[in-house]
C-alpha cells in the first residue's frame, strides 16, 4: 500500500505548542514556518513530518525544521505533541493573562455602557424635538 506523507507546522505562542497549519509540500512548509518566525507573535517553530503507511497501520514523524527567537534567552520548555523523543516540562501559566481579560472587560463594559448612554441620549432628544 501507499505510504502518505503531510507536513505539520507547530508554533509556540502564549507559552504553549498549538499546530498552526498542515501541508502536503515540503518546502511550503517550512516556507510557511519561515514567516511565522518572523512575526512578532510566535517564539518558536517545528515542521514535522508525518508520515502514515498503510499497510502496517502505523505513523512515523521527524522534525525536518525548527527556529526560535532569542536563542541565547530560555528555550521553550514544553514540546510538541508529536515529538515523542524528549519529555517537556509543562510551562506555567502567567498572572499577567488574567490582568489583561480584566482590563479587556472593564474597557468593553465602559464601551458598550457609553454608546449606550449615547443612545439613550440621542432618543431622549428626539422625543423631546418631535414628541
Amino acid at each position: 500500500m501507499a505510504i502518505s506523507v503531510s507536513f505539520e507546522i507547530y508554533s509556540f505562542k502564549n507559552g504553549d505548542w498549538m499546530l498552526d497549519s498542515v501541508h502536503d509540500d515540503k518546502n511550503m512548509a517550512i516556507h510557511q514556518g519561515r514567516m511565522l518566525i518572523a512575526s512578532p507573535h510566535h517564539m518558536a517553530i517545528r515542521v514535522i513530518e508525518e508520515s502514515y503507511d498503510d499497510a502496517a497501520d502505523r505513523s512515523f514523524s521527524k522534525i525536518i525544521y525548527k527556529d526560535q527567537k532569542g536563542k541565547d534567552e530560555q528555550k521553550p520548555k514544553k514540546q510538541a505533541p508529536k515529538d515523542k523523543k524528549s519529555g517537556g516540562a509543562p510551562v506555567k501559566k502567567k498572572k499577567k493573562k488574567k490582568d489583561d481579560f480584566s482590563k479587556n472587560l472593564i474597557i468593553m463594559v465602559i464601551s458598550v455602557g457609553g454608546i449606550g448612554l449615547g443612545l439613550l441620549a440621542l432618543v431622549a432628544v428626539l422625543i423631546a424635538k418631535f414628541g
